[in-house]
């Protein structure tokens, strides 16, 4: 007869002839490529809500992608925002090298400077943290994003943008749906609330998205997030030059910017819609 304990007592005869427990084995480089989507911010848990050093400090949520390709020894990332940051690829993480790192955004109109970015990868999911200065018109603002998550992108999942979202109520304090617009000759800004519905239709992975003034817009969904595509879309005299929207369904999370039929250039940078 086999004695109840026999299963325990193999268990720990393995234990102590391994060492100790199976460890989780350390990312290999290639688990970190691919594209990359932040999941859906969440303002009540700060995970992908970054922290910009303002008084008082402005909350600012994290979309869109990144691709992380190999270069080297090391890994290149680069934005949907058009920014290109390298990493070393550590034991157990990938380490921005050099350290300190800057990029002019284009879309934001500003430049930033990168002072510490960690990965993490296991699986299909990602986890960051980033320690940043914002180099902004009016000073230099520190940037900290302290839970940043992201999932792999997978087609499908489309169906999470289909439907009618309106805006939430604009908030000057939070820059919740506030539309920033720069004239020159005379230089100019202009502050305005982004109001109305959007109403999305989709083809696959495809979407149409319909906006107030008559005109449509075609993005690509790839998982919850979906950018315009192709860049530098016209309608009316509008050109959006840039547009990712991410949705889990219910909310969205979205920037968006361009030239208007004035010539200002706006800067949509904490668009925020409910569904219905």
């Amino acid at each position: 007869m086999i004695s109840s304990f026999a299963p325990l007592a193999l268990v720990l005869s393995s234990v102590l002839a391994t060492g100790g427990p199976a460890q989780t084995p350390a990312p290999r480089p290639h688990d970190y490529l691919g594209t990359w989507n932040y999941d859906q911010p969440d303002r009540a848990t700060m995970r992908n809500v970054a922290v910009v050093g303002a008084t008082p400090p402005i909350h600012v949520p994290q979309i869109g992608d990144i691709v992380f390709t190999r270069t080297g020894d090391g890994v290149t990332g680069r934005t949907d925002q058009g920014c290109t940051w390298t990493f070393a690829v550590r034991p157990a993480s990938l380490e921005l090298d050099p350290p300190t790192q800057n990029c002019f955004n284009r879309v934001i109109g500003s430049a930033y400077t990168i002072t510490r970015w960690s990965v993490t990868v296991s699986g299909g999911r990602e986890r960051e943290t980033i320690e940043a200065v914002s180099h902004q018109p009016t000073g230099d603002y520190s940037f900290r994003l302290d839970d940043g998550r992201r999932t792999r992108a997978r087609a499908g999942a489309a169906a999470r943008f289909a439907g009618a979202w309106r805006y939430d109520p604009a908030d000057p304090a939070t820059r919740v749906n506030i539309v920033t617009t720069r004239y020159t000759a005379p230089d100019r800004v202009v502050q305005a609330p982004r109001q109305g519905v959007v109403t999305f239709t989709r083809r696959r992975d495809v979407l149409t998205a319909r906006t107030g003034d008559g005109c449509a817009w075609r993005l690509t969904a790839r998982g919850n997030t979906a950018k315009l595509d192709p860049a530098g879309q016209t309608c009316g005299g509008t050109t959006l030059s840039f547009w990712t929207v991410a949705s889990d369904g219910r909310r969205q999370a979205s920037v968006q910017a361009g030239t208007g039929p004035d010539g200002g250039a706006f800067l949509l940078s904490v668009g925020a819609l409910t569904r219905g």
